[in-house]
């Protein structure tokens, strides 16, 4: 096996597999290290389902998932696998709620195309739902579920067919950022530049740099309606509830509907978390869907856990480290980032070899992505 590598990507979850996709598409001799096996359920990016859409409350965001909408396409398109379907998606409030109104500004702004609807229409186009008469909710058609399992699992093999080196079950025992050299299980590995994509793990990687950034355990939860075909995706569009926080998706991956209650889960360590959801998180969600999806008897299909790793405004982070610009720092989680997965690579290696795309690299930089926010923006709400 070779020791020497143009770049070695250290996570092989959303973003290190796009990374290590496209740098290999780009000709670069790139080695891939996944310390679990690829597609684990420890991290982030594992799982049925994650909502893709345009529906953010500041336009540079939603600019980045229509130009992410053609690299879904595209990687179906190399894969000839369905990554992205597209079902429309609700975000739901009451009239004048400032999360709301940000997202239909920042629709707006980034040309995205949506449909204001009032109560009544609501439920006429979509009857599962009951709402109060001072509700509203934003239709855009732009708006679907994405698997991730399957897409991290397909990145990386695609990263390896076209002549990336994949190791997995190949934890990182040393970093020396110095020479550029990872130790592992498996041996020492040199580089000329290395990413860092290793989600919760992250700021363990790089502890000197004291990042501010919280791991979070989140839940979702599936029920199984009475009545399976209403929910069905074609029929039942991704929503987001700007109200109580939860977001959710029809029957898609198993034969119900799944419910999230966004950056509700408490501080965790990645090393020592465990997969158990909160009691009271499953009554706060089946108490969302007797309220607003009712008529059917909801029954428990399963729950299910996953990481958010936080930045406190609540970007991505994509930057060079401080003290060593040949190594870059990936971050694009904070619950919202899956839908960019298969975009993230290209904007890994245009940073990498430092080409302007068309996407505002700024915003990503340590500096801005780890200033204190407003508050959590819940239309950056997780796509769990």
């Amino acid at each position: 096996m070779q020791s020497e590598f143009d770049v070695i990507v250290i996570g092989a979850g959303g973003a290190g597999s796009s990374a290590a996709l496209e740098l290999t598409k780009r000709g670069q001799k790139v080695l891939l290290l996944e310390q679990f096996q690829i597609g684990h359920d420890r991290g982030s990016s594992h799982g049925h389902s994650r909502i893709f859409r345009f529906a953010y409350d500041e336009a540079q965001y939603a600019r980045m998932a229509m130009t992410a909408l053609g690299a879904w396409r595209d990687l179906e398109r190399i894969s000839g696998e369905t990554l992205l379907t597209m079902t429309g998606g609700l975000d739901l409030g009451r009239a004048g709620n400032p999360s709301l109104e940000r997202t239909a500004a920042g629709m707006t702004a980034a040309g995205a195309n949506f449909e204001r609807l009032d109560a009544s229409e609501l439920m006429r186009r979509f009857p599962q739902w009951r709402v109060p008469d001072d509700w509203v909710a934003l239709y855009s058609p732009d708006a679907g579920i994405v698997n991730p399992t399957q897409t991290v699992e397909i990145m990386a093999a695609l990263a390896l067919a076209a002549g990336a080196t994949v190791l997995e079950m190949t934890p990182v025992t040393d970093l020396n950022l110095e020479t550029l050299c990872v130790t592992t299980s498996r041996g020492t590995f040199s580089a000329n530049k290395i990413v860092i994509a290793a989600g919760a793990w992250l700021p363990r990687l790089v502890p000197e740099l004291a990042l501010p950034l919280t791991v979070t355990l989140e839940s979702s939860v599936y029920f199984a309606p009475t009545d399976l075909a209403a929910f069905n995706p074609e029929r039942f569009p991704v929503f987001i509830s700007h109200e109580s926080l939860e977001y959710g998706f029809g029957a898609f991956g198993l034969p119900g509907v799944k419910v999230g209650w966004h950056q509700s889960g408490a501080e965790i360590d990645p090393e020592t978390r465990g997969f158990d959801v909160a009691p009271e998180t499953i009554t706060q969600i089946r108490g969302f869907l007797e309220a607003r999806l009712p008529n059917q008897d909801w029954r428990l299909l399963a729950a299910k856990t996953c990481l958010y790793t936080n930045t406190p405004s609540h970007d991505f982070i994509l930057d060079a480290h401080p003290a060593h610009p040949a190594v870059l720092l990936v971050s694009p989680c904070s619950g919202h980032g899956f839908k960019f997965a298969p975009l993230i690579g290209s904007l890994v290696a245009d940073k990498l070899a430092g080409v302007k795309n068309a996407h505002d690299l700024e915003r990503f930089e340590l500096g801005n992505a780890l200033r204190h926010g407003e508050g959590k923006l819940l239309s950056r709400a997780s796509v769990s």
